[in-house]
């Protein structure tokens, strides 16, 4: 099983790209930061090398604060969540304008679910919603849209792109994160940053073990 593991920087994934070079069926692509970014860099490499698996690990922002920091989860839908325009004091969607449908493949019921349910499973992790975005949220406002109407539990910059291409090439994938800070929260000494790469790294690798293990079972 030939798997692609992508994320956004180096930064966050120092060992899982020290055990990629051990594991000839275990591909690392990094991506670069943002929706643009990590479609452009995915589709490239779909067009080059067939997988049968997409790992998309990162650290993320939480909007939960039950969710203790350093922890990980898997996402198991994610969406656009500043696809539209702010109207008054309400923002509508893509889908609240009419201008797509919220059933219109590859979404459903306006978001970008991981159909892939014993994958999720297999992980062992709490299984959340994520809200991608361009720019991080610092507003109460959108926050509190994001984590409201949403549900989102974790906000990222990548994710919904990832799993938009996922759907469209039809490959099996995870989103994988760990929660490094609260959103909102800018004072980055409040953050959990290296102890979250550890977690992210350390997860993400013993997956990949696993894995391995049950193809050659």
């Amino acid at each position: 099983m030939n798997v692609l593991v992508v994320a956004a920087t180096k930064l966050e994934i120092p060992q899982v790209l020290q055990f990629s070079k051990k594991q000839p069926a275990v591909d690392v692509l990094i991506t670069g930061i943002g929706e643009v970014a990590t479609t452009y860099a995915i589709t490239q490499a779909l067009a080059r090398k067939k997988y049968e698996l997409l790992l998309q690990v990162g650290i993320a922002g939480s909007f939960s604060r039950i969710m203790p920091l350093g922890s990980a989860v898997v996402v198991g839908a994610d969406c656009f969540g500043d696809l539209g325009v702010f109207e008054g004091k309400a923002f509508r969607s893509v889908f609240d304008l009419g201008l797509t449908l919220p059933n219109e493949k590859p979404f459903n019921q306006g978001a970008l679910q991981n159909p892939h349910k014993r994958l999720l499973k297999d992980t062992g992790l709490p299984v959340v919603k994520g809200v991608t975005v361009n720019e991080i949220t610092t507003n109460k406002k959108t926050r509190d849209y994001f984590a409201g109407k949403l549900e989102a539990v974790v906000e990222s910059m990548e994710g919904a792109a990832f799993h938009y291409v996922a759907l469209k090439e039809k490959i099996p994938f995870l989103q994988l994160r760990t929660i490094s800070n609260y959103v909102g929260e800018r004072d980055k000494t409040k953050w959990k940053l290296k102890e979250s790469v550890d977690v992210l790294n350390k997860t993400a690798e013993q997956f990949l073990v696993r894995l391995t293990k049950k193809v050659h079972e």
